[in-house]
C-alpha cells in the first residue's frame, strides 16, 4: 500500500514541476549511476537488487540521452570535482564486479549511444570457466523444483535438509574454507543433482559468471574504463587483509590495461573512515559506497555516493533520483 502511494505521489510531483524544479536546483552536482548483471534468463526474479533487464537498461539509458544529461567518464568527474567546476547535469555510469552479462548485454547498448562507463572488477572470479559460488548455490535452491531434500551426502554440519533455515549459508561458509575452486565446483555439481539443478548447463549460460580477458578487451575497446574492486570482493578494515585485496586486484588486472587502475568501489558499498587511510596508501583517487546522495565539491573523494538502479526501480523512482527531486526529499527528512 505505502509503495502504491510512493508511486503516485512521485507521478504527481513530476506532472507539478517539481522534478523539473529538482533538476535546476541540483544541475551543478554530479549523478554516479551503479548497476551490476544484466538479465539472460531469470537473474532479475533470482536478486532483483543485483540485476536489470536488458530492454530496462536500454530505456534508462535512452531517458539520459533524451533529456540531454552528460555523461562523463568518472576520472573526468574527478578531474571537475578536483577543480570545482562540475559540467551541468553530469552523470557516470559505474556496473559492479564483472558479470560476463556486462559484455553480453549491456556493452552494445552502451556503444550504440557512445556511453562512457567504469566497471569496478573483482579479480578472484575474472577468466575463470565457473560461476560464483555462493550466488550458484543460492540460484540452484531458486530453481529447483524438488521439496524437502536430504542433504547429508554434502557431509556439510548444519545443512542436512532443504528445509533446513541455515542450509544455504552453511554451503556458503563451507565452500569458503575450501583450499581450490575444483573442490567447490565439486560441491556444485552435487548439489545439483541433489536440487535437480544441472552444474554444467548453469556454467555453460554463464549467467553468473565473470568476464574473460578477452571479453575485458572488447570492453575497454567500446568504451568502459576498468577499476579497483577487490579480489575476493571482501574488504575489512583489517590493514594487512585490506591492502592485500587491492594489491591481489591489481595484480591480476593492471598489466592488461593501458594504465593503473586507480578509482575503488567497496564491495557491497560496506565502507568505513577506517578504510581511507588504506586506500591513501594504494595512490587510489576515489571511491564509491551504495548510498543514494548527489556529490558535490564537499563530499570527501572516499565516500561519493551513487544511485543505485535494479530490477526493483521503477522508471518515476529513477527520473525522481535523477532529476533530485530524491535527494531534496532527504534533505528535507534530515533537517
Amino acid at each position: 500500500m505505502f509503495y502504491k502511494f510512493k508511486i503516485y505521489f512521485l507521478h504527481l510531483c513530476k506532472y507539478l514541476g517539481f522534478f523539473w524544479i529538482s533538476r535546476m536546483l541540483f544541475k551543478s552536482k554530479l549523478r554516479i549511476l551503479c548497476y551490476h548483471g544484466f538479465t539472460m534468463k531469470d537473474e532479475d526474479e533470482f536478486v532483483p537488487g543485483l540485476f536489470i533487464q536488458p530492454e530496462i537498461f536500454h530505456k534508462r539509458m535512452q531517458y539520459l540521452a533524451d533529456k540531454k544529461y552528460n555523461i562523463i567518464t568518472l576520472q573526468k568527474a574527478y578531474d571537475y570535482k578536483e577543480q570545482r567546476n562540475f559540467p551541468d547535469d553530469a552523470v557516470v555510469l559505474t556496473i559492479d564486479d564483472g558479470f560476463y552479462s556486462v559484455f553480453k548485454e549491456a556493452l552494445p547498448i552502451l556503444k550504440n549511444l557512445n556511453f562512457p562507463a567504469t566497471l569496478y572488477l573483482t579479480s578472484y572470479y575474472f577468466d575463470k570457466d565457473c560461476p560464483l559460488f555462493n550466488l550458484a548455490t543460492q540460484y540452484m535452491f531458486f530453481k529447483t523444483q524438488k521439496t524437502d531434500i536430504d542433504l547429508k551426502s554434502l557431509a556439510i554440519s548444519g545443512a542436512s535438509s532443504q528445509n533446513d533455515p541455515d542450509a544455504v549459508q552453511k554451503i556458503i561458509d563451507f565452500g569458503k574454507k575450501l583450499a581450490t575452486e575444483e573442490e567447490r565446483i565439486i560441491i556444485l555439481k552435487k548439489l545439483g543433482k541433489l536440487l535437480d539443478v544441472d552444474y554444467d548447463n548453469l556454467n555453460k549460460s554463464r549467467t553468473l559468471n565473470l568476464i574473460t580477458l578477452a571479453e575485458m578487451k572488447a570492453l575497454m575497446a567500446g568504451g568502459i574504463d576498468i577499476q579497483l574492486h577487490t579480489h575476493r570482493h571482501r574488504f575489512p578494515t583489517e590493514h594487512k587483509v585490506a591492502t592485500y585485496e587491492i594489491e591481489k586486484n591489481k595484480q591480476t588486472i593492471n598489466n592488461h590495461l593501458p594504465t593503473p587502475m586507480t578509482h575503488f568501489c567497496y564491495p557491497s558499498g560496506d565502507w568505513s573512515k577506517d578504510h581511507w587511510p588504506i586506500l591513501a596508501e594504494q595512490d587510489i583517487l576515489t571511491a564509491t559506497t551504495c548510498e543514494p546522495k548527489l556529490i558535490d565539491y564537499d563530499m570527501p573523494n572516499y565516500s561519493l555516493g551513487r544511485i543505485l538502479d535494479s530490477a526493483r526501480v521503477s522508471q518515476i523512482e529513477f527520473e525522481a533520483e535523477l532529476s533530485g527531486f530524491n535527494e531534496f526529499i532527504r534533505k528535507i527528512r534530515k533537517k
